[in-house]
């Protein structure tokens, strides 16, 4: 069970590998979800793997943001870089980068990010079978959900068991690229699930403030799983906090224990958020999870507190031949890499003071400051050799930089093709209108507008099949973003039921999605993050005739994507800004499971908060939909085939009032609204 470590500098690396680390995972300076962090130049990432790899440790890369259409020659060449150093993984969100680097450089492995939502066995088996390797399971996930992954798929499983954790599932939060315009998909997250909120009469309490997950308590239970990799979150944290928590967990691994209490303690004051949780794991969510009113107090161990850890080596085993009227002659052996080397002239006999086993031994186990500690050696002495210390400190550096060649050289030679390009196929556009609605109040109103595809919750459908018939062709199936494993089998009863009443039209949010759609024609919605011509490419591998591009492009990104599926780009609408397993209202005890409820930030700006679907789970809209009604001329000119409006809080009246303009008047709205990035420069 490996042991990976984040580090967000180059000292984090060492700091990882010496306290025990199996693998470390860093980024360089683009492309990496958190780039606040110092992460790697590219001199770095070269040393850094040397370093790793000379120590047995893998060595992974994040490339795991939402990238454009222009930054691809960058992303190729960075990749470049990457084989060339010999990284063994790379860690995507991204599907156009999990395209592109899969068959730009085919030897490097295949992540799949938390980033990516991976929920469910259908969404680690469709990431299987798009070449990725491992997936990083999303942290909400209980024991019995990382179990059937595990045991169930042959893909690897990658689990985060300590650090800081997100409230909004990784990959669905849009909420500071939407009120701060610093995305986390692009790695700029400013944390507003950090800052105080009211909800729902209650005081200002830090709602959305998670305490650090630790699974310190439960290696034994996740090793009987077969989790393959035990992860820590850290990459904007220093050297000691790195230092700590990976010794600390490389300790009870090895020795098969718990940890004590002082060792719980330990890590609990490296960085306190209010405490340690272990909520998801074990399916104890609720307020217990919650740091209410102690959001961010790290206690900051100092380095004299915690002392640097020792450099680690590893063994290697040293053969020496010092004969007279011969090259003297030395060899080095750790694993299976073996290196030998001889010296330049024969050695002489010595005038009055040859060679001792003891001076010779003494020079050649000076392997200080490199990967290797001698553990055996055998020296030859015969005659009286003349052997001086410049010709013994030769012969060990040589040969410690062949085996360290013999090492090093399996990582690198990865081979690298041609940067794949994009289909450029001409497809004739369908300029029309699409929306989704969440009950039958809001369907009824928008049945006076020409909308060619309309999106309504299964629920809903379900409870209205009849009434809905007529308009079966236009209907698309709309699921919640996250159903977990132990609720799959029932939606896929409820889905096939409506197939045979004739709605044969599904809508996805994440992969997971694809393998519960089976036999249905898949429209995948802004959720599944398409922000460049590869990925919109990539959606027709998994089968979808649609897709919603990302509500976080301007315009001209849109417009510059090529578009090899037909494609739809929201128009109006309050944007879902979170996805949270933790009910927001069931926390205040004002939960009546029918989704309605509202939080208000230091602004005054008030988030509605709705239901998953038909699923107790909480989704934090935008305090303001966005508008475009009066801008329909630059949304139809950027070549999508449907405008989409999302109807979520407004009753029939607003319905008809939104779509009329849209339709009809066009002109400026009379409430507060947003523009998203549409008009603006392209998003950090």
């Amino acid at each position: 069970m490996e042991l990976l470590a984040p580090a967000g500098t180059y000292n984090c690396v060492l700091a990882a590998v010496n306290s025990g680390a199996d693998a470390v995972y860093f980024a360089g300076q683009e492309f990496g979800a958190r780039s606040f962090a110092g992460n790697l130049s590219s001199e770095e990432i070269f040393r850094a793997t040397d370093f790793c790899h000379l120590r047995g440790v893998r060595v992974f890369v994040t490339v795991n943001t939402l990238v454009y259409d222009k930054e691809y020659k960058e992303l190729e060449n960075f990749v470049k870089i990457l084989t060339k150093a010999g990284v063994d993984a790379v860690i995507v969100q991204d599907l156009g980068i999990l395209k592109f680097i899969r068959e730009l450089s085919p030897d490097i492995e295949l992540h799949g990010s938390t980033q990516m939502t991976i929920h469910s066995k259908d969404g680690a088996e469709e990431l299987e079978s798009l070449g990725v390797s491992r997936v990083v399971l999303s942290r909400e996930l209980s024991k019995a959900d990382i179990t059937k992954i595990t045991k169930e798929t042959s893909i690897e499983t990658e689990v985060f068991v300590h650090g800081a954790m997100c409230m909004s599932y990784s990959g669905q939060c849009l909420m500071s690229s939407v009120i701060g315009g610093r995305s986390g998909n692009r790695g700029k997250c400013a944390q507003p699930c950090r800052l105080p909120y009211s909800a729902e009469g209650e005081k200002d309490k830090f709602y959305l403030s998670l305490k650090d997950m630790s699974l310190a308590e439960h290696i034994a239970e996740l090793k009987e799983i077969g989790v393959n990799s035990l992860k820590f979150e850290g990459r904007m944290k220093g050297e000691a906090y790195v230092s700590e928590v990976v010794s600390a967990y490389r300790r009870l691994i090895d020795e098969h224990r718990l940890p004590t209490p002082e060792e719980k303690e330990r890590l609990n004051r490296i960085f306190f958020r209010g405490g340690l949780t272990d909520g998801y794991f074990t399916g104890k969510t609720g307020t217990d999870m919650f740091a209410f009113d102690k959001p961010d107090n790290p206690y900051l161990k100092t380095r004299e507190e915690s002392a640097a850890p020792t450099e680690r080596r590893r063994s290697a085993e040293l053969a020496a031949v010092f004969k007279e009227g011969e090259k003297p002659y030395i060899s080095m052996k750790s694993g299976n890499d073996f290196a030998e080397v001889w010296g330049e002239n024969e050695i002489e006999r010595a005038g009055n003071r040859p060679a001792t086993q003891e001076n010779v031994r003494a020079q050649l186990l000076k392997t200080g400051g490199t990967a290797f500690e001698v553990t055996k050696a055998e020296i030859e002495l015969k005659g009286a050799p003349f052997v001086p210390v410049s010709v013994i400190n030769d012969l060990r550096r040589r040969c410690i930089a062949k085996l360290e060649d013999s090492i090093l050289e399996k990582y690198r030679g990865k081979s690298l093709n041609s940067a794949p390009e994009i289909i450029k196929e001409k497809r004739n556009v369908v300029s029309g209108f699409s929306c989704s609605v969440l009950n039958m109040e809001q369907y009824r109103a928008i049945l006076e507008y020409d909308f060619r595809r309309i999106y309504i919750p299964i629920s809903i459908i379900e409870e209205n099949a009849e009434e809905l018939f007529e308009n079966r062709e236009k209907i698309v199936i709309s699921l919640p973003v996250i159903i977990r494993d132990a609720a799959r089998g029932e939606y896929r009863e409820r889905l096939e039921k409506l197939k045979d009443l004739g709605f044969t039209k599904a809508e996805i949010s994440t992969l997971d999605g694809v393998g519960l759609t089976c036999g249905f024609e898949r429209f995948g919605n802004h959720r599944m993050n398409i922000t460049n011509s590869y990925s919109a490419e990539a959606g027709i591998a998994l089968g979808l005739e649609g897709v919603c591009l990302s509500a976080e492009l301007n315009l001209p990104q849109i417009r510059d994507m090529k578009k090899p599926l037909n494609t739809e780009i929201v128009a109006y609408g309050r944007i879902p800004l979170m996805v949270t397993e933790n009910c927001i209202l069931k926390n205040l005890g004002k939960c009546k499971c029918d989704g309605g409820g509202s939080m208000v930030d230091r602004t005054g700006a008030e988030f509605p908060i709705i239901k998953d679907g038909d699923i107790c789970r909480s989704v934090v809209l935008n305090s303001v939909p966005l508008y475009m009604g009066d801008k329909l001329s630059e949304l139809q000119s950027v070549g999508a085939d449907y405008l989409k409006m999302l109807f979520t809080t407004e009753d029939s009246d607003l319905c008809r009032k939104i779509c009329d303009r849209y339709f009809n008047t066009g002109g400026k709205p009379d409430f507060e609204y947003t523009r998203l990035h549409y008009l603006k420069g392209a998003l950090a």
